[in-house]
C-alpha cells in the first residue's frame, strides 16, 4: 500500500489517525454541539465507535473509497478535528466532510484544513468535482464552504433524518477549473511518515 499522505499548512498538519487516539476522537466528536451539526456523527458517541472508525481508515485508503485525516496543530501536535474525502472514482468525484472540536471553533482551522485537502484532491488525485452537504441550520459550515469557492447547487428538502428530525440539506460543489490559486498558498504535501 502507498504511504498515507501528510498535508501541511501554515498552522496545521493533516495526518493519519492512530488507534490509541480513539479516546480523543470520542471526546471531541462526542460533544453534543459537534454531533448536532454533523450528518454522520451520532450522540452519544462511544469509544467503540471511535475505535471502529479509526480501524477502517487504512482499508478505505487502500481501496480508494475514503481518505480521512486527523487535523492537528503544528504548535503542539494536538488533534483538533477530522477532515476527509469520500470518492466516486468512476466519475472523478469526491465529497468533503469535516468536524472540529468545540474548543477550536471560530479559529479558521476548518477553512485552512479544507483548502489543503481540496488542493491535494485537485492537484494530486486529479479529482474533477468536490461536493459537500450541510444542514440548512448549520450556517457556519455554509460560510466555510463559500469561502472555499463552493457554489450552492440545491436544497434537498427533508433529505436526512437526524436525531428524529427530518433535516433540510444544502448541496455545494466546486470544479477543479474553479479552484483558486490564492487558497493554495502555504500548503505542502508529503508522502507518509513524520513531517
Amino acid at each position: 500500500m502507498k504511504d498515507y499522505p501528510v498535508l501541511q499548512t501554515g498552522r496545521l498538519i493533516l495526518r493519519q489517525f492512530f488507534f490509541e487516539e480513539a479516546c480523543i476522537v470520542r471526546e471531541l466528536a462526542g460533544s453534543a454541539e459537534v454531533a448536532h451539526g454533523c450528518i454522520h456523527i451520532p450522540h452519544p458517541y462511544g469509544i467503540s465507535l471511535a475505535e471502529i472508525w479509526i480501524a477502517c481508515h487504512e482499508t478505505w485508503y487502500a481501496e480508494g473509497s475514503q481518505l480521512v485525516f486527523a487535523v492537528t496543530r503544528k504548535e503542539d501536535g494536538w488533534i483538533i478535528g477530522a477532515i476527509g474525502l469520500t470518492f466516486e472514482q468512476e466519475h472523478a468525484r469526491a465529497e468533503i466532510g469535516y468536524w472540529i472540536g468545540l474548543p477550536f471553533w471560530n479559529c479558521g482551522y476548518v477553512t485552512e484544513a479544507a483548502a489543503a485537502v481540496m488542493t491535494y484532491a485537485f492537484d494530486e488525485l486529479l479529482i474533477h468535482r468536490i461536493t459537500a452537504l450541510h444542514f440548512v441550520r448549520n450556517a457556519a459550515s455554509g460560510r466555510v464552504l463559500e469561502k472555499l469557492g463552493m457554489h450552492q447547487e440545491g436544497l434537498l428538502r427533508e433529505h436526512l433524518l437526524k436525531d428524529g428530525v427530518w433535516e433540510d440539506v444544502i448541496i455545494r460543489a466546486i470544479l477543479r477549473s474553479e479552484w483558486g490559486n490564492s487558497l493554495k498558498q502555504g500548503i505542502t504535501l508529503h508522502s507518509g511518515g513524520a513531517v
